[in-house]
């Protein structure tokens, strides 16, 4: 999974702490129940972390920085498994993580230090499966991911509209693409296990020699290539 995909695991982080046991006393200095008390005196509550329990003292929320340095807010069920967390780590990536009853995360939401918006879905053993996201530069992604987080199938339209559907092996070296360019021109193309181009279908663009201009082949031509990109036979 790359660096993209790692980012709501921080939130796991702000799972621990506890307040010191004076805080109910403040909150009655900084809320009196006097309004002419509140108008006479006015003081803030300074702490690292705040932890709210029920009457049988299970701990429902949680609020604070964790030892990482994130600021967060935590949110517990009635059998004290975390349900919900919101973190904010210092390089500023913002994250939103549900989780299920078991406490283990099944879904998040992420903004990246880069701007990149983002939505995680996870299976039971809290591997991602699925994410959704948009690049910097305004390009919508999609990424399914197998067992081993390996990205298997992913699409994207770029920026200048051209569109691609690519199909992976579980190295994520032999490829199908399928690419329609925004000028309507599609091509399949078929790459081996050692990522280089075998054939293609459809509209591409290669150059014959080093350094010369680059050949175009119509939407109905097909090109064979050998694993050093030499070219094996193409027609029309």
């Amino acid at each position: 999974m790359n660096k993209k995909q790692s980012g709501l695991t921080l939130i796991l982080a702000m799972l621990a702490g506890l307040a010191g046991g004076t805080v109910s006393n403040r909150f009655l200095t900084v809320f009196p129940l006097s309004p002419q008390k509140a108008l006479q005196q006015v003081e803030i509550l300074h702490a690292e972390r705040v932890e709210i329990t029920d009457k049988e003292g299970r701990r429902r929320a949680w609020f604070g920085l964790s030892p990482k340095g994130n600021v967060g807010l935590g949110l517990y069920d009635q059998d004290g498994q975390i349900s919900v967390a919101l973190s904010v780590t210092p390089d500023r990536t913002t994250g939103l993580m549900f989780a299920d009853k078991d406490g283990t995360r099944r879904a998040g939401l992420l903004l990246s230090a880069d701007n990149e918006p983002a939505l995680e879905l996870y299976d039971k053993d809290k591997k991602c499966r699925l994410r959704v996201a948009v690049a910097a530069d305004g390009e919508p992604q999609l990424w399914l991911y197998d067992t081993h987080e390996h990205p298997r199938i992913s699409a994207g339209l770029s920026p200048e509209g051209s569109a691609t559907l690519e199909l992976s092996d579980s190295d994520c070296k032999g490829t199908i693409s399928l690419n329609i360019k925004a000028d309507g021109k599609p091509s399949l193309g078929l790459t081996d296990h050692d990522g280089k181009p075998r054939a293609i279908l459809g509209y591409t663009e290669f150059e014959v020699q080093p350094g010369e201009l680059a050949e175009k082949r119509s939407v109905s031509s097909l090109v064979l290539s050998d694993p050093s990109g030499g070219i094996l036979w193409k027609a029309p």
